[in-house]
């Protein structure tokens, strides 16, 4: 399966990635296509809002997915900001990433996938650009958006 079709499929499932960063802190990502781009809301459980980003790499690691998305330039979402991500998002699901322990509350609303993706900021490309091959965002969109 190509990097595309496994990131169709991730988005096709419309659930959230969780990633741990240790020292009991989590972090969680939902992927997906919005005004044809390819963007992460990101939720962590240190964080009170969710953010959006725009994906800039993706690398494959064995078989895992690593996104690597632009730190620098991310958005803090506030809950009027519903309506653009209605499409991507339930109305239960939104009022949740703005509540305390967002983490278990959605892992209850079995909307967290097991097999997701992994998250890095841009900047940590470096520390992994040897272990495996890295896709340019706009190659792989071509190929989301022709299939």
């Amino acid at each position: 399966m190509s990097v595309a079709e496994r990131i169709k499929e991730i988005i096709a499932k419309k659930k959230w990635s969780k990633n741990d960063l240790g020292m009991s802190r989590i972090q969680l990502s939902k992927l997906m296509i919005v005004k044809n781009n390819l963007v992460l809301l990101i939720k962590g459980d240190t964080i009170d809002a969710p953010v959006w980003s725009k994906v800039e790499n993706i690398q494959l690691v064995e078989d895992d997915i690593i996104i690597y998305f632009d730190g620098e330039y991310d958005i803090v979402l506030g809950k009027e900001d519903y309506e653009d991500y209605k499409d991507y998002v339930s109305k239960e699901e939104w009022q949740v990433l703005f509540e305390s322990d967002t983490p278990k509350k959605l892992q209850e609303m079995k909307l967290i996938d097991d097999k997701g993706f992994y998250l890095e900021m841009h900047a940590n490309i470096r520390k992994t650009e040897n272990t495996g091959e890295i896709e340019k965002f706009e190659e792989v969109y071509k190929e989301l958006i022709m299939k």
